[in-house]
């Protein structure tokens, strides 16, 4: 398994730092079966004003949202993330498939982080283990597909336990 992640941090405020968001992520492609993806990502901090501009040019919600992702590979059949399987969308430079890209919004994981009671790291890192999962071709429109999202999520969030607080 191979995380690549690049971590643009627009507001230049403390966050998860790109170790953990690896760790994360490979927490991640390990719950959904990934275990030899070779995969790429950008990661996005960013301000209200920011998000709200993407969720309306996007999804047509002139309204801040807590995290978008843009998903770049479609995996319908959960194919392994590699070369072998996807030798068009596989960057031989990098050595890696670019899976997308992840928006989180750190002023709304604060405000949401003060609701749940916990502290911002581990929204800002629960945020970017739903957005993975979009990446990864989850989805909640549907309510059998939120079962299993949720579920995807819940054993993440097991495993974050041993490494964000």
């Amino acid at each position: 398994m191979k995380v690549t992640i690049q971590l643009i941090n627009e507001i230049n405020e403390p966050l998860v730092d790109k170790n953990i968001l690896k760790k994360i992520a490979k927490s991640v492609l390990k719950v959904c079966n990934q275990k030899k993806a070779k995969i790429g990502l950008t990661v996005f901090y960013v301000d209200e004003e920011k998000i709200q501009q993407i969720n309306k040019e996007y999804r047509a919600k002139d309204k801040p949202t807590d995290v978008i992702s843009f998903r770049m590979v479609d995996n319908l059949s959960n194919l392994t993330l590699s070369k072998k399987n996807f030798p068009t969308e596989w960057d031989y430079g990098s050595n890696f498939i670019y899976i997308g890209e992840i928006f989180i919004c750190a002023s709304v994981a604060k405000q949401q982080a003060e609701q749940w009671q916990h502290s911002v790291n581990r929204e800002v890192a629960e945020l970017f283990a739903h957005g993975m999962l979009h990446l990864l071709g989850y989805d909640h429109e549907k309510e059998e597909d939120r079962e299993k999202m949720k579920e995807k999520e819940l054993l993440v969030c097991e495993d974050m336990n041993k490494f964000v607080v």
